[in-house]
């Protein structure tokens, strides 16, 4: 069964997700064996709230790498229950190595709400 993250763990998830605002290189972040070459990215925003008994988390980029969301929620999961320190997410993307990131979740509840073609 899984376990309910607490309003201090949301909090620290938002604390978390300010890192990862901004164009970074999001290797960390990237499936291993991955074959991109171009891993630099744009976050534009993300957002974490609590709907009911849900977590809902909103990425708006220019573009996402190879599991790229499923392992930044992954990861902030971890933050949310305290297996990572939510400024270590500054230092996870820095070091470019997957390895350093937290887990990829699973793909249950995930899905693509909408595409922007052309648009800066």
């Amino acid at each position: 069964m899984p376990r309910r993250i607490s309003d201090e763990g949301l909090l620290r998830m938002r604390r978390a997700s300010e890192y990862i605002l901004g164009r970074h290189d999001f290797s960390a972040f990237m499936a291993e064996g991955s074959d991109t070459e171009d891993t630099v990215r744009e976050v534009r925003s993300l957002t974490v709230d609590r709907i009911g008994d849900n977590i809902e988390i909103r990425i708006f980029a220019d573009g996402f790498l190879y599991n790229m969301v499923r392992i930044i929620v992954g990861t902030l999961t971890e933050v949310a229950f305290g297996r990572i320190e939510p400024e270590a997410l500054e230092k996870i993307i820095a070091s470019r190595d997957r390895q350093s990131a937290g887990v990829t979740a699973p793909p249950d509840g995930l899905y693509l709400n909408r595409v922007f073609y052309g648009q800066p």
